[in-house]
């Protein structure tokens, strides 16, 4: 039972984490899973902030993504790399730190960040919300 809810407990601090490294991207790039060409690029402050509150990712939980899944398009999230000891500014390029798959008319999303590929249910609400964006 203590091994349960340090469990839950830790997936909790992990879904935070995420949100966290999210939360530092400095535009948010949108391809449709037919074309390799962006739709939409979202680039200001107020915009990429509103997209990641619009995720809720308090209330994600990490599941196994359903085999009938298709792919719909990918969110690519990109910033400035970080200023390593030594440096006083960035060379401005902006990098991409996560891919955000999404799927057609099912609740999931993967998260591809640091070499980690993981799947999340997300509520109807959220899916609504980036399924829009491939409309």
């Amino acid at each position: 039972m203590l091994l349960c809810g340090c469990h839950a407990n830790s997936e909790k601090e992990d879904v935070s984490e995420y949100y966290e490294e999210l939360a530092k991207a400095q535009e948010i790039a949108v391809l449709p899973a037919d074309t390799s060409a962006e739709t939409q690029v979202l680039t200001e402050n107020e915009k990429i902030s509103d997209f990641i509150v619009a995720l809720d990712m308090e209330h994600w939980e990490m599941k196994t993504l359903p085999k009938e899944a298709e792919l719909v398009g990918t969110f690519q999230l990109s910033q400035e790399e970080t200023i390593k000891f030594g440096e006083s500014t960035t060379d401005g390029e902006l990098y991409p730190v996560c891919e955000m798959l999404c799927y057609v008319d099912i609740p999931y999303v993967t998260l591809k960040m640091a070499g980690m590929k993981m799947t999340f249910k997300v509520s109807d609400t959220t899916m609504e919300y980036l399924a829009d964006y491939f409309r």
